[in-house]
């Protein structure tokens, strides 16, 4: 019983860490929000910590029995796209910040 509540609290906060981060990509991809990538980096370095330590919790070699659930599904899935698009978003953060500068650095060389 516990078990299972405890299960469905943790389904839940991760469909709201999920839904949080696909709405802070839109703003930051979209430019509509300065804070969003801020909060995107905050949030992507707590989700990662969590993901890191839920595959360690769940999946480690000392458990004898490993029952493969619809959370660990979401969470292997929606933890490999929240990588690739944050990894996605930050290259082309910097790659914008880099082509700004470079023009920045022209316009005051001429």
């Amino acid at each position: 019983m516990i078990k299972q509540l405890i299960h469905s609290t943790q389904e839940r906060f991760f469909d709201i860490f999920i839904f949080i981060s696909y709405i802070l990509i839109i703003l930051s991809l979209f430019k509509l929000s300065k804070s969003a990538p801020k909060y995107l980096e905050l949030l992507d370095y707590y989700v990662r910590i969590y993901v890191c330590l839920f595959l360690i919790w769940r999946f480690n070699p000392l458990r004898r029995t490993i029952e493969f659930t619809e959370l660990d599904r979401k969470i292997a899935f929606n933890a490999g796209l929240f990588i690739l698009t944050t990894t996605f978003i930050k290259n082309y953060i910097n790659d914008v910040k880099n082509k700004v500068s470079s023009v920045i650095i022209n316009v005051e060389n001429v």
